[in-house]
């Protein structure tokens, strides 16, 4: 008997945990960018005697996220206002794409928690944070809108929307392209909790018809999609794209911009 009824509070547990909807209701806290970084020490050297396992591996990507990454971001990104600025005022209807996830708002968090594992959600939808190896589904995190802004892409966004620029800026549209699909969680869907975090981040004004999302249905590559949607900006809406950011190499390939400029992104790899 005690048996049958300790299964049938389990039960109930989870059925209280699963009937929740603790993202979709309200927003949390920030979570700090750079979660783990005291503890990052310095990479360890290559030893050719034997093969690395992978607790060298990740201790090096945590040395580097830690040490490296932000700067190397910041040279890219650099680069990338300078051409925009340059470039803007030469065209008729100018636009920057910038890809979101790594790019233009940073899911370190979500990646250390989860110890560089992909999880997609998890019952209850929780992103605690409160002890290192507590799982942090992907959607949930999302849906969370915790994620920061990585500063670069937040001072080229504000650059090209002029916000906070000189009076003589030309301004430029912006449009995000993401490989997020479109689909719903916990009652809402994903454009809607996208757009609550980068207005959160600090990426002010974006209207929904400058978010390509993709369909949930769609099978490949993401470039698929996001090449149509370049197509689409230029072809369809008129625009001109002079710069296309991202992280992966299927942000960028498949033409529709003038420059692409490619962040780093050694956490994970997305075709």
């Amino acid at each position: 008997m005690l048996q049958i009824a300790l299964r049938c509070l389990y039960a109930l547990i989870a059925m209280i945990a699963l009937a929740g909807n603790p993202a979709s209701a309200q927003t949390g806290a920030p979570v700090d960018p750079r979660l783990g970084c005291d503890k990052a020490g310095t990479a360890p050297p290559l030893d050719l005697r034997e093969p690395d396992n992978i607790d060298l591996f990740k201790r090096r990507l945590l040395a580097y996220r830690c040490t490296a990454y932000e700067n190397d971001i910041a040279e890219v990104l650099g680069k990338a206002r300078k051409w925009v600025a340059a470039r803007a005022g030469e065209v008729q209807r100018p636009a920057i794409v910038l890809d979101i996830d790594e790019t233009s708002l940073l899911n370190w968090p979500r990646i250390y928690q989860d110890d560089y594992a992909y999880i997609p959600s998890v019952p209850g939808g929780h992103c605690d944070f409160v002890q290192v190896g507590d799982p942090c589904g992907d959607l949930d995190w999302q849906q969370s809108a915790r994620a920061a802004a990585i500063g670069p892409t937040l001072a080229l966004y504000k650059l090209a929307r002029c916000i906070e620029q000189a009076a003589s800026c030309t301004k430029v549209d912006v449009f995000f392209v993401t490989g997020r699909r479109e689909q719903a969680h916990n009652d809402e869907m994903a454009s809607v909790w996208t757009l609550r975090n980068l207005q959160l981040a600090g990426f002010d004004g974006i209207a929904r018809d400058h978010l390509y999302m993709r369909d949930p249905a769609s099978t490949g590559s993401v470039s698929i999609h996001k090449t149509a949607a370049r197509t689409e900006i230029e072809d369809k809406l008129g625009f001109v794209i002079i710069a296309n950011v991202g992280d992966q190499n299927s942000d960028l390939v498949g033409g529709h911009a003038e420059m692409t400029f490619k962040v780093p992104n050694p956490f994970y790899f997305s075709d």
